[in-house]
């Protein structure tokens, strides 16, 4: 049987471990939360996002790709999206197997907003994640593609997983039997 992954970033200042949602974080390091937090400036709408199929907010939940972080770079520097600073830098990733997972509390996110300016709540999805119909994915759609392209010619702020599908669990994950390894 094949075994199938789901991704995360390592963070520098990974404490524990668990990988741990952001609003119990708050709670158990109120500074490591304060870092982490950061990465919603400009986008602190976010935080206050419900997730109606797990009864939370967005922050709740802990934030996986079904995409090794390795094909978006890839298509990153093929296409020079890439800043300098982030061309040579090595990022550690965490590889989950899904069976850790807890299906009840396991659910697929994809937004198909495409258009910064004509944001429609409509056009998010969300799905139950199951177990037998999960399969890692290879690539992103041609859409994405394009998106980061516009993103990245207009200036705007490039973000790995934007409108790509999301995996988002209600639990904490036990990580420390999990392979970590590099992209660069």
């Amino acid at each position: 049987m094949n075994i199938q992954y789901v991704y995360h970033f390592k963070r520098k200042n990974m404490w524990g471990d668990k990988l741990i949602p952001l609003n119990s974080l708050k709670s158990m390091n109120p500074s490591l939360y304060e870092e982490h937090v950061k990465k919603y400036k400009g986008r602190e709408k976010l935080l206050l996002k419900e997730i109606s199929l797990l009864n939370c907010l967005w922050n709740d939940v802990i934030h996986l790709s079904p995409i090794n972080p390795q094909i978006i770079l890839n298509f990153f520097k093929d296409h020079d999206l890439v800043s300098e600073n982030r061309l040579n830098a090595s990022i550690e990733v965490y590889k989950i197997p899904v069976k850790k997972l807890k299906e009840e509390r396991t659910i697929c996110f994809q937004s198909f907003n495409f258009s910064p300016k004509n944001f429609d709540p409509s056009k998010n999805k969300f799905w139950k994640f199951e177990h037998q119909n999960y399969q890692e994915l290879n690539d992103v759609s041609d859409e994405q593609k394009k998106v980061w392209k516009s993103d990245h010619q207009n200036g705007r702020e490039l973000l790995w997983y934007s409108h790509t599908m999301h995996i988002l669990t209600k639990d904490s994950i036990e990580i420390s039997d999990c392979e970590i390894f590099s992209i660069s």
